[in-house]
């Protein structure tokens, strides 16, 4: 499976793991575990904005302490941070379909 198509995949999974989050149910785990490490990735890469590194240290959260309770304002947060994910996802997709799966994630600068 070609890069792209996995971070859009990862991304979508991230979503998921968020909307649960909002509406305090559990995430299935490994869809959980997809969004975390295509998030963390992407920290890694420092290729998220601050909110999206906000999401992706929030599934970081659940998975590492199995911490699935949340109050109204983390529920709140999630479900603008899902929304996010979302639009960063189809990102990913359309430029799939533009360009293909051909070019690296993440240019690196000299």
């Amino acid at each position: 499976m070609a890069i792209l198509t996995r971070i859009h995949f990862g991304l979508r999974d991230a979503a998921y793991s968020l909307d649960e989050q909002a509406a305090g149910r559990t995430p299935e785990l490994s869809r959980l575990l997809s969004g975390t490490i295509t998030l963390d990735t992407l920290f890694r890469r420092r290729a998220l904005d601050p909110d999206l590194q906000d999401a992706a240290l929030s599934l970081e959260r659940i998975v590492r302490q199995s911490a699935f309770k949340f109050d109204e304002q983390e529920r709140t947060r999630a479900a603008e941070l899902a929304e996010k994910m979302r639009i960063l996802a189809d990102s990913y997709c359309e430029r799939r379909r533009l360009i293909g799966d051909r070019e690296p994630l993440v240019t690196q600068n000299p």
